[in-house]
């Protein structure tokens, strides 16, 4: 808890004197990708952040064991109150060519205090020649549609069942550099390639170390441990293309190829694919207002090599997000995983279907209210229900990516 405190109050801080020095108006990249401008609060100055605050809060009621099958990092999985999370964060810009973000996630387990986690902090360099970008230090992998959007950019308020799977409770997260070309082409398309070591989130180590002091007698692995060892942990090549076109600016298309390989718990390889669309009409085209609607597809599929020879799965998820007045959402997803023979594998499908109305307050202060329903089956457990009731805030600029 002191760790939390102390990582809260240097972020606050910095963030606060900051105020004073900062520059011109600029772009960031916004949940879905897309480049929105964010409001300049001074002009002129070489160095300054720009703090940015977001807080998900649930409650709810599942059948779904928490114990017995697989949970987001910060998806609600118990009855009542759930804590998903307060992310403390800042973009950093110094001169014409750096920027940066940094961001850490407060959050509380049922039964548990509350914990932090450093999710991101990393530097890029821009507006070199060429067209290209570097950036380094810890960041969410650009992968698929989900990955690299933190808590409070989800469509729904649980994460994608192929993400958990196939990437990790809290995503996929590396320490290492990266290399984005802009591509000179008619269309919008960035290709990116990463390389470095996956992050070894906090409470895995813990629960590894418990399983460890009541399983020190026995040579196999357990269950739970199996499905987290065939993740990529180290040696890490990350890699996707993405373009954005349409035919005019009333319907809007993108499409993106991914792939990550690395080195698992196995000391053997896990190579992971995903390719992804995302289809977008808007009422008024690029004007503000009118109803907005989002169909998005992602199928990701997995080749782990393990000491019985290895194995293969794949899942995809699809959704589609309606704007039918200013501020409510109407939202449907499905999801399927393909079961394999480990009981923490287990094929798995959840329907989700959810009303969200987002409540805009001025000053770049806005609010979320989100019900939502999911259904699930899964094989060994038969089906289950749950529905969550989220409430949220966002405050500051687009992120940084």
């Amino acid at each position: 808890m002191k760790k939390t405190i102390n990582i809260t109050r240097s972020l606050l801080g910095a963030a606060s004197l900051s105020l004073p020095v900062c520059a011109m108006a600029h772009e960031h990249a916004a949940a879905d990708g897309s480049s929105v401008p964010a409001p300049a609060i001074n002009n002129g100055g070489f160095f300054r952040l720009e703090p940015t605050l977001h807080l998900r809060l649930v409650h709810g009621s599942t059948s779904l064991p928490a114990d017995e099958v697989g949970f987001g990092g910060h998806d609600p999985k118990e009855d009542n109150f759930n804590f998903q999370g307060f992310e403390i964060g800042a973009n950093i810009y110094a001169g014409e060519y750096v920027r940066g973000f940094a961001t850490v996630n407060v959050f509380k387990n049922d039964g548990e205090d509350f914990d932090s986690e450093f999710e991101e902090g990393f530097l890029k360099l821009v507006n070199l020649p060429g067209g290209f970008e570097v950036r380094g230090g810890r960041m969410l992998a650009r992968f698929g549609d989900q990955n690299a959007r933190h808590l409070h950019g989800w469509d729904f308020v649980n994460s994608n069942l192929t993400n958990v799977r196939f990437l990790g409770d809290d995503g996929f997260a590396y320490d290492g550099g990266e290399l984005s070309w802009v591509v000179p082409t008619p269309f919008e398309d960035i290709l990116s390639i990463g390389f470095g070591s996956a992050v070894a989130h906090a409470h895995h180590e813990e629960e590894e170390e418990h399983d460890d002091d009541h399983d020190d007698d026995h040579d196999e692995h357990g269950h739970n441990e199996e499905a987290e060892m065939a993740r990529p942990e180290k040696n890490i090549i990350a890699f996707r293309y993405q373009a954005r076109f349409g035919a005019n600016d009333y319907h809007r298309f993108r499409v993106g190829g991914s792939f990550l390989t690395g080195d698992n718990g196995f000391d053997k390889t896990t190579n992971i694919y995903g390719a992804d669309f995302t289809y977008t009409w808007r009422e008024n085209g690029l004007e503000s207002g009118g109803q907005q609607l989002r169909w998005r597809t992602e199928w990701l599929m997995r080749d782990v090599e393990n000491d019985e020879g290895g194995f293969e799965d794949s899942g995809f998820n699809t959704a589609l997000l309606w704007e039918f007045a200013e501020g409510w959402e109407a939202g449907l997803r499905y999801e399927w995983l393909e079961g394999v023979s480990d009981p923490e594998l287990a094929e798995r499908t959840r329907i989700s279907p959810s009303l969200a109305k987002r409540i805009d307050f001025g000053d770049d202060l806005t609010g979320i209210i989100r019900l939502q329903y999911d259904h699930d089956d899964i094989d060994g457990h038969g089906t289950e229900d749950s529905i969550w009731l989220q409430f949220g805030f966002d405050w500051g600029p687009g992120e940084v990516r």
